[in-house]
């Protein structure tokens, strides 16, 4: 479970750091994702959103997706 904690944590620590740079819409989806427990979608739309905007993407955002991995 600790790990899921860990995961959780960093997106919300990316969703954060960028959310200024978001729409409503765009970040509302991704927090409603990380609530049900949905990492991995979450991270997939984040990354999407953020590839799309043209946003770098934060060095937490990173460490999560090598968390996911390192699950797989």
């Amino acid at each position: 479970m600790h790990d899921y904690d860990d995961m959780e944590r960093l997106l919300r620590e990316s969703l954060n750091q960028v959310a200024a740079d978001m729409s409503d819409r765009d970040r509302k989806d991704v927090v409603e994702y990380l609530d049900f427990g949905e990492y991995g979608i979450a991270y997939e739309l984040l990354t999407f959103i953020l590839d799309r905007e043209r946003i770098d993407r934060p060095d937490s955002l990173r460490k999560a997706g090598c968390k996911m991995a390192k699950d797989d």
